[in-house]
């Protein structure tokens, strides 16, 4: 299973990118945006040591700043009413101000 389909243009944009990092990184990000590197990050995240990694990572600043911008982005493109999307965004930006 594949966390996303790839459109063929944004494929395309991820493979100039990676063209402009060092091989290592580029081999990564490659890795990561093929079928096979999807499945095998969602089946590490379903893991028990996947879901240990996630809610560690989590408990820090920089781990809620990345969920935070993580469930804003994934929010943006679900089909929920514009009402529950507008309640889950003010939520985030007030809990972002303090």
């Amino acid at each position: 299973m594949v966390l996303c389909e790839i459109p063929i243009n944004t494929a395309q944009k991820i493979g100039r990118i990676m063209a402009g990092l060092s091989g290592i990184q580029g081999m990564i990000a490659g890795y990561v945006a093929s079928p096979q590197g999807q499945e095998a990050i969602r089946n590490y995240l379903s893991s028990p040591e996947g879901k240990k990694t996630i809610d560690t990572y989590l408990s820090t600043p920089e781990g809620q700043d990345t969920a935070m911008l993580v469930v804003t982005r994934a929010l943006e493109r679900t089909n929920l009413s514009p009402e529950i999307k507008n309640l889950v965004l003010t939520a985030i930006a007030e809990k972002k101000q303090g």
